[in-house]
């Protein structure tokens, strides 16, 4: 029994590999994005594009960093081409943080990828293998 064990768990993570490879084959496609951004970064990037005229402090709120931290971070995505700062017309002391094209681009390529690997999902299952699929997902998670 444990050699059957032992053979499932192996097919079980070569498929994983499959599937990881996959989905790391789907973020070279997008837009030719290069992958010198750290998921993290990424994951700063996708809070300022769900944010509309985000400031430094709900930035750093949300995240929950210190504005130091937030600032470092911010000059680096400036430099970066990711994104850019606008000072407040209501209140000069206080700027908005915006995502350039390029920033856009990186936050939402996540997003992206996860959608072609659903297609592609369904795409290769029938209806009741897929209801399965989603109900033994939920079962794990």
């Amino acid at each position: 029994m444990g050699d059957i064990m032992a053979c499932k768990k192996n097919e079980l993570f070569q498929a994983y590999q499959k599937l990881l490879q996959m989905e790391a084959d789907f973020h070279e496609d997008e837009e030719g994005q290069a992958r010198d951004i750290t998921i993290k970064q990424v994951y700063y990037l996708r809070i300022i594009d769900q944010n509309y005229r985000v400031t430094f402090s709900q930035l750093a709120q949300e995240t929950q960093n210190s504005k130091p931290t937030i600032t470092e971070l911010i000059g680096k995505f400036i430099s970066m081409g990711c994104v850019y700062r606008e000072r407040s017309p209501e209140d000069g002391r206080v700027y908005f943080i915006y995502l350039t094209p390029k920033g856009k681009s990186i936050a939402r390529a996540e997003e992206k990828t996860h959608v072609r690997l659903v297609e592609r999902i369904t795409n290769s299952l029938t209806d009741e293998e897929l209801d399965q699929f989603i109900t033994l997902l939920n079962k794990i998670l």
